[in-house]
């Protein structure tokens, strides 16, 4: 017998879902410190692949008798936005090789912009005023730390920089769509229809980035090294980032509005910036510490929600 989500408001304050979600932006803001590490040895395509394999077989003991569940109506909805979260994930891991992991994780975040305008398209749901305010200085945010500074180079938009912009996009579809469409499925089944999409799609696109070739160079290279300390932090992060941290939004998506997730989450950056300044991959900048107060402005902002979905909530927890 599943819960609805009104049973689930009733078993959990609102303040549970935002831990939750608060929870996957500290792991989430982890990964593009260490992704760098792991590149080393094995290619943005080939550990992109392992970690969604990894994913889907730890999903398999806890899906159950809800494996039956897995119908048309599901798969047209979790296959496609695989795709998109499968597209937007490779984007991003060739991205960081040409970019700072500040400015790979900041304008990633750009699907903050994209999602309120897709769930008004979706479900004509229209992005409150806070919404729209919140979106706006996110974009004013990742604007800026895509430069050098003020008076320093200017805005500095290069392949790395574009790939990340457009992973954000990508993300950003995948957050609307789930939250118009997916929030009546069982999260790990959602996710594990997710990860497998993006172990096919990371196959087909290992092979093919490899040999493909732009000036005499493969788009991507594929490469190797059997390293067990370096598969066992991918097998890691990918437990926590993929396995948890996507059941947890999944389910945080029921009941918090897809724009506030879209937008608390470039929050993952500041933190992702703190991280990679303290560890020497990047050098703060004023561009870096103004883009960052607008980040976590409009992070707060969002925080505040639609005090009119917040009041239907408290009225349903009674």
């Amino acid at each position: 017998m599943h819960t609805t989500d009104t049973d689930e408001a009733r078993q959990h304050p609102l303040s549970f879902y935002y831990a939750g979600l608060i929870l996957v932006i500290f792991i989430w803001s982890v990964s593009p410190v260490i992704n760098p590490y792991i590149y080393k040895h094995i290619s943005p395509t080939v550990t992109s692949t392992i970690s969604s394999l990894v994913a889907a077989l730890s999903l398999l003991p806890i899906l159950g008798k809800h494996i039956k569940e897995l119908d048309k109506r599901l798969l047209s909805v979790a296959i496609p936005t695989g795709l998109f979260n499968a597209a937007a994930s490779l984007t991003q891991k060739i991205g960081l090789l040409y970019t700072t992991p500040s400015r790979y994780a900041f304008l990633e975040n750009l699907s903050c912009v994209v999602v309120p305008v897709l769930m008004f398209v979706f479900v004509r749901q229209k992005p409150s005023k806070k919404k729209i305010a919140a979106a706006i200085l996110c974009l004013i945010g990742c604007f800026l730390l895509s430069g050098e500074g003020f008076g320093g180079g200017g805005i500095g938009i290069g392949i790395g920089e574009l790939l990340c912009a457009i992973s954000g996009i990508l993300y950003g579809v995948n957050i609307a769509a789930t939250g118009a469409f997916a929030t009546r499925f069982y999260a790990p089944l959602y996710v594990f229809v997710h990860m497998t999409v993006s172990v096919l799609t990371g196959i087909v696109s290992t092979v093919l980035l490899h040999f493909i070739q732009v000036g005499g160079a493969p788009i991507s290279p594929a490469y190797f090294e059997w390293n067990i300390p370096i598969l066992i932090w991918i097998v890691a992060i990918s437990l926590l980032s993929n396995t948890l941290c996507w059941i947890l939004r999944t389910n945080v998506m029921k009941h918090l509005d897809a724009s506030v997730v879209a937008v608390m989450m470039p929050f993952s950056a500041v933190l992702t910036s703190i991280f990679s300044i303290l560890l020497g991959l990047d050098v703060l900048t004023p561009s870096l510490g103004f883009g960052a107060l607008f980040v976590l402005i409009a992070t707060i902002l969002s925080g505040l929600g639609d005090p009119k979905k917040k009041s239907k909530l408290k009225k349903d927890c009674k």
